[in-house]
C-alpha cells in the first residue's frame, strides 16, 4: 500500500507532465468594422417659389447689324455693297433673308418662352431708352414686370411669360428708335444698377433670383467718364474713326468710353442681394479681345453663388465651344455664355434654366462606392431603386432632364414620386433624405 508520501510525489509528477504539455497562444486583437454615413436632407418645394427670370436685354443699333455679314443678301446692292443695318436705318435688313442680331436674339426668347412659360416668373427690361439722353439712357422700369404676388399658380405664370414675350416682339428693327425700335448706345452699368432697385429682385428671398443679360457690344454711355475721353484712360468703344472718344462725339463726353468697372460693380451689388447675374454675348463683338474680358469680369462678378462648372469629372472636358474646362479649379474657362444664333440662344437658355426644371433630379456632393450603400427615403419612407421609384446616375452618365452628370438620385419621371415632387408647395414640402453609407 502506497504511503502518503509516495501519494503525494506521484501527484507533483502528475502536475509537472501536465505543466509540461501546455501551449500558450497570443491573440492579436480584430478591430471591428465600422460604418460611416453621409445625410443630405432637404424640403423640395416644386410648385411654389419658382425663380424669377428677369431678361436685360441690348437693343442698341448694333443689333440691327445681320449675323453673317457673307450672306449676299446682307449686302446693300450686291455682294460687294455695304452691309445693311446700318445705324441710320437707311438701309434695314430683310431678316427674312438677312436674319439680324435683334431678329435671332427675339426669335430664341420668343421660342423658349412660349415653350417653357411655367418655369419661372419672367420679366423684361430693355435697354437704352434711346428717347431720353440722346440715345444712351439707361432702362428705369420694367418693360414686363415681374408679378409681385407670391402665388405661383399657372395664370400668373402664364399672364407674366405672355406679357414678357407681347413687350420684346413690340420692338422691331424698322421702327425708329424708341419705345419699340432699336438703336442707340449700351448703357450696359445704369441698367443693371437700376435692376438692383427692384424689389421683387433684390427683397424676396423665398425664391432663386436671376438675371440674365444679352448684349452684343461693350458698356458705354457713362458721362462720368468725360474727364478720361480723348486719353489713355478711355479705352473707346466706337471704332477705329472714333478711337479717342472726344468730347466732341455726341451725344456727350465719354459716352464711347469702355464702362466695365462700373459694369461689375453693379452685378456684384446685385450678388451680395443673393441675384444670379447670367452674361450672354450676341454677335461678332462679343468676340473681340476687349469684349472677352468684359463679358468674362462681369459673369465672374454675378456668378458668385453658381458658376459654371466643368460637366465632368475626368480630363479635356469641354464647357463648350471654345470653352475648356480649367482641371485646378473645376470652373470653365470662360465664365459668360457666348452664341451667334437663335439656335445657340435656345441651347444656352435651356443650360441655364436646367437647374431650376429639374426637381426630380437631386445632386449628390459625393459618389458612393456601391448602389446599394445608398439609401432614399421620402417624407420618412425609404424606397428601394427601380423603375417606378427611383434611380442613381454615376458621375460617368448624364440625367435625363437637365443633361448634367451625375452623382445624382433621379425620380423616375411620370411616377407617383415624380409627381409628388412636382406637386408640391411651399405650405406642404416634401421632404427628401439621400444617406450614403461608408466603409470605414
Amino acid at each position: 500500500m502506497p504511503t502518503p508520501l509516495a501519494l503525494r510525489g506521484a501527484a507533483l509528477l502528475a502536475l509537472l507532465l501536465a505543466l509540461g504539455g501546455c501551449q500558450t497562444y497570443d491573440f492579436e486583437p480584430v478591430k471591428p468594422l465600422s460604418i460611416g454615413q453621409t445625410q443630405t436632407s432637404v424640403d423640395v418645394q416644386a410648385v411654389a417659389n419658382k425663380p424669377n427670370f428677369m431678361l436685360l436685354v441690348d437693343k442698341s443699333g448694333s443689333m440691327d447689324q445681320p449675323v453673317d455679314g457673307t450672306i449676299p443678301a446682307c449686302h446693300v446692292g450686291g455682294i460687294n455693297g455695304p452691309l445693311c443695318g446700318d445705324p441710320q436705318k437707311a438701309n434695314p435688313c430683310d431678316t427674312t433673308q438677312c436674319p439680324t442680331r435683334w431678329s435671332e436674339l427675339t426669335k430664341a426668347l420668343d421660342q423658349y418662352i412660349t415653350d417653357f412659360p411655367l418655369i419661372g416668373r419672367y420679366g423684361l427690361s430693355l435697354f437704352p431708352e434711346p428717347e431720353s439722353s440722346g440715345g444712351c439712357g439707361p432702362t428705369t422700369k420694367q418693360t414686363s414686370a415681374l408679378p409681385t404676388t407670391s402665388s405661383d399658380d399657372d395664370t400668373t405664370l402664364q399672364g407674366a411669360a405672355d406679357s414678357t414675350r407681347a413687350a420684346l416682339d413690340a420692338v422691331l428693327s424698322s421702327n425708329p428708335p424708341g419705345p419699340t425700335g432699336t438703336g442707340g448706345g449700351t448703357p450696359t452699368a445704369a441698367s443693371l444698377a437700376f435692376l438692383g432697385t427692384v424689389p421683387a429682385l433684390t427683397t424676396d428671398k423665398t425664391r432663386d433670383q436671376i438675371v440674365i443679360l444679352f448684349t452684343d457690344g461693350l458698356p458705354n454711355c457713362d458721362a462720368a467718364l468725360a474727364d478720361v475721353a480723348g486719353t489713355v484712360a478711355c479705352q473707346c468703344t466706337f471704332g477705329p474713326a472714333l478711337d479717342d472718344c472726344s468730347p466732341a462725339i455726341p451725344p456727350f463726353a465719354g459716352a464711347g468710353c469702355l464702362d466695365v468697372d462700373n459694369s461689375v460693380k453693379a452685378v456684384q451689388f446685385l450678388a451680395n442681394a443673393k441675384v444670379q447675374t447670367y452674361v450672354v454675348g450676341f454677335g461678332a463683338e462679343a468676340g473681340t479681345a476687349a469684349a472677352r474680358d468684359t463679358l468674362q469680369r462681369i459673369a465672374v462678378a454675378g456668378n458668385v453663388r453658381f458658376p459654371r462648372v466643368c460637366p465632368g469629372t475626368p480630363p479635356n472636358q469641354p464647357c463648350g465651344s471654345d470653352n475648356q474646362c480649367d482641371l485646378a479649379t473645376g470652373l470653365c474657362t470662360k465664365q459668360y455664355y457666348q452664341a451667334n444664333d437663335a439656335s445657340d440662344l435656345g441651347d444656352i437658355l435651356k443650360t441655364i434654366t436646367a437647374p431650376n426644371v429639374t426637381v426630380c433630379e437631386r445632386f449628390l456632393t459625393e459618389v458612393p462606392t456601391d448602389v446599394s450603400l445608398l439609401s432614399v427615403l421620402v417624407n420618412g419612407t425609404a424606397y428601394q431603386p427601380g423603375p417606378d421609384t427611383w434611380v442613381y446616375v454615376s458621375p460617368s452618365e448624364t440625367t435625363p432632364t437637365s443633361g448634367k452628370p451625375g452623382p445624382a438620385v433621379v425620380f423616375v419621371d411620370g411616377k407617383p414620386l415624380c409627381n409628388q415632387l412636382k406637386t408640391s408647395t411651399g405650405a406642404t414640402p416634401v421632404n427628401v433624405q439621400i444617406r450614403i453609407l461608408k466603409v470605414l
